[in-house]
């Protein structure tokens, strides 16, 4: 079948128009994924470059736990809103906070936690040695692997948790959370998981440097305050120079000792850096208070966050002080020689969570000194009052 010039000509042109068209369309798709590759690429460079920049910046930061966490926090946000973050390191059962913000506003730290009886998502990291993240707690609760501690009363939504892991354990987490659902993804957890491979080295040195320097300077003061308390042959001179030193060397306050009333077991007032305390004569019965559970039970009592411990006493006695009204954390610690319990010594601070496992071995080791002392000046006392007898 013959068709007419006219037409033949238009459906000649048409197919052209028609090729033409699609090899423009074919080539705009070849170039806009080329223009989306060297995109990505640009993006990915410099995520890299952020990354390398990061990574020395920590790398080759001072051997200063708390200031590097805070450099970690600062390069974080390069990548990653860090506007909620946080990074702790773990000492034995104990999670304690180095660097912490909360919708941009500075936590206290550093601040324990103990994890022996709950230890919620971080405790699940740490086991696992896996990063987590979570696109939003309320629709994924159910299935997430450990239920979260909340320390806030109100909640994250999402939220990345990696580890820090140096050879076989993980010494840390860094953590990023945010009050909105979906906030973070994928790209955010490899980010942040970079980061942290290379922070976890650097933490681990410095943690190796603290370790080292603190075990000296502890062994030292140790050594000090118990000759000095040896030296003392008067009761309420040793007890005096307890608290002094004990205040004066950490910075706790108020620091205190209570001798032990053998008929009714009460703790006594002997000496305190808090004076109002001397004068109102405090009497704590046994199990009453962190003192008085101390007591007790002739072991450690350690509350790290006294607002949530019903055993803390604000009024300790009649005494409604702000020195213990501010307090936060309190620690006490038996005097103990030869299984029989001498008094307690007693150490509060205004910082939350002040008490880890460092703290609680140098005023363990502080209060042996103290009751060694106590112990020896009594059975001295003893003896003059047996000769002059």
């Amino acid at each position: 079948m013959n068709h007419p010039p006219q037409l033949l000509g238009m459906t000649t042109s048409t197919l052209a128009w028609l090729i033409l068209f699609a090899a423009l369309i074919l080539s705009a798709a070849i170039l806009y994924r080329r223009y989306q590759s060297r995109r990505i690429l640009v993006q990915r460079v410099a995520e890299l470059e952020a990354l390398a920049t990061a990574g020395r910046s920590i790398v080759g930061a001072e051997l200063d736990l708390e200031a590097l966490s805070k450099l970690i926090a600062i390069e974080s946000g390069l990548v990653i809103d860090n506007s909620t973050f946080q990074v702790g390191i773990f000492d034995g059962s104990f999670y304690k906070i180095l660097y912490w913000t909360i919708e941009g506003d500075q936590q206290p730290v550093p601040q324990s936690f103990d994890l022996s009886e709950n230890s919620g998502v971080v405790g699940w990291i740490r086991e696992h040695h896996q990063p987590l993240l979570v696109y939003d707690f309320q629709k994924e609760m159910a299935t997430l692997p450990a239920r979260p501690r909340y320390i806030s009363s109100y909640p994250p939504r999402s939220a990345i948790f990696v580890p820090m892991i140096s050879g076989e354990a993980v010494i840390g987490i860094i953590a990023a959370q945010s009050k909105e659902p979906d906030r973070f993804n994928e790209d955010d957890l490899r980010r942040l998981t970079i980061l942290a491979n290379q922070a976890a080295a650097a933490i681990a040195n410095a943690q190796l440097y603290e370790q080292a320097s603190q075990r000296a300077a502890h062994l030292e003061l140790v050594v000090k305050i118990a000759q000095e308390v040896n030296a003392i042959n008067e009761l309420d001179d040793i007890f005096n120079q307890v608290v002094y030193l004990v205040r004066k060397t950490f910075g706790f306050h108020p620091v205190s000792i209570f001798g032990l009333r053998a008929a009714t077991r009460e703790a006594e007032i002997k000496a305190s850096t808090l004076p109002a305390l001397l004068e109102a004569r405090i009497q704590i019965p046994e199990g009453v208070g962190i003192i008085g559970t101390a007591v007790s039970q002739a072991g450690i009592i350690i509350a790290n966050n006294t607002h949530d411990d019903p055993r803390f006493i604000q009024t300790m006695g009649r005494v409604s002080h702000p020195d213990i009204m501010n307090t936060r954390a309190e620690i006490a610690l038996p005097l103990i020689v030869d299984d029989q319990l001498l008094g307690i010594l007693d150490v509060q601070s205004p910082q939350p969570g002040a008490f880890g496992p460092t703290e609680k071995t140098v005023l363990e080791a502080l209060a042996a000194a103290a009751a060694a002392a106590i112990h020896k000046t009594e059975q001295f006392t003893r003896q003059q009052e047996q000769a002059w007898g």
